[in-house]
């Protein structure tokens, strides 16, 4: 009898497979103001509907912005950061993929957090001792570590960073949001290349699944707005993908690596849109006269 209740759930496991993965595959995560006084974090499914928020107000004496979400890389969490404490004095949180067991990781300043590869550690931006920094922490907060330590240097950063993992782990892309110029650190070494010619913005990056591509938000002359394009990190090609992006909202890959999610104007409005890598097919995901933006999946 134990052998076949061992055989059942084994079955059972199979083919309802570790669920919360399976849904993560379903859905589509962003951050909107529909609906909200503030910003909150939604899912939708990935044809635009089956809506559900994620995140509410739970501030004091504002309604806080919920930025941000990033799915962890089994897919059963999301990290984002919130100003739960006062309007933008952010810091940097984790929920379960359906909006519970909301959990503070950091107690100082955090934004615009990222997963390693293994799930293991968040890296994110933050002031620490008035000094914006590259920071990362285990996922359940411990061992705060200083990766870019600006302290040192005499030219520091106006204004924190987005940052992405290689896949590897073994380095990361980034840009300082007021900067806008695209690096990327050797995490071994501490050694930062610059990816982006000096004359363009560049901002929000995301690498592609095997890290040979890289997405990016780029504007070439001041006047003009946003393009995303993908360039490649074998050969250096550029690749326009879509045009009239938002800036400050990163694109982000289907775990297939044919599709990319981004954030986009259309009628004046922000909406989320993917994009079929092969065909070029754009698919608008949300129709509405708030902010949408900030899509992860």
């Amino acid at each position: 009898m134990k052998t076949v209740c061992i055989l059942l759930a084994l079955v059972s496991y199979i083919f309802s497979g570790n669920d919360t993965k399976n849904q993560s595959n379903k859905y589509i995560y962003f951050t909107t103001e529909e609906g909200s006084e503030g910003r909150d974090i939604v899912r939708i499914s990935t044809d635009g509907n089956s809506r559900k928020r994620l995140t509410s107000d739970n501030g004091s004496n504002h309604y806080p912005h919920h930025n941000s979400p990033k799915l962890s890389p089994d897919g059963a969490k999301i990290v984002y950061h919130s100003d739960t404490d006062r309007h933008d004095r952010y810091s940097i949180w984790t929920m379960n993929i359906d909006g519970s067991d909301k959990t503070r990781i950091t107690l100082k300043e955090g934004l615009f957090a990222n997963w390693s590869p293994d799930g293991k550690r968040i890296i994110f931006s933050g002031r620490r001792n008035g000094i914006w920094e590259i920071l990362s922490v285990a996922s359940d907060g411990s061992d705060e570590k200083n990766i870019s330590e600006n302290f040192k240097k005499v030219k520091q950063p106006t204004w924190g960073a987005v940052c992405d993992y290689h896949p590897n782990g073994k380095s990361v892309v980034f840009s300082y949001i007021r900067e806008k110029k695209l690096y990327s650190m050797d995490l071994q070494t501490k050694k930062i290349t610059q990816i982006s010619p000096s004359n363009h913005s560049y901002t929000q990056s995301a690498f592609s699944k095997y890290g040979k591509q890289i997405a990016v938000n780029r504007k070439i002359k001041e006047k003009e707005g946003y393009d995303l394009i993908i360039i490649s990190t074998v050969d250096n090609t550029i690749e326009t993908i879509a045009k009239n992006v938002i800036s400050y909202s990163a694109p982000s890959w289907s775990k297939s690596g044919e599709e990319i999610l981004f954030a986009g104007v259309i009628n004046g409005n922000q909406e989320i849109f993917k994009i079929n890598l092969k065909d070029k097919t754009e698919t608008q995901l949300t129709k509405n006269s708030d902010f949408d933006a900030m899509p992860t999946w």
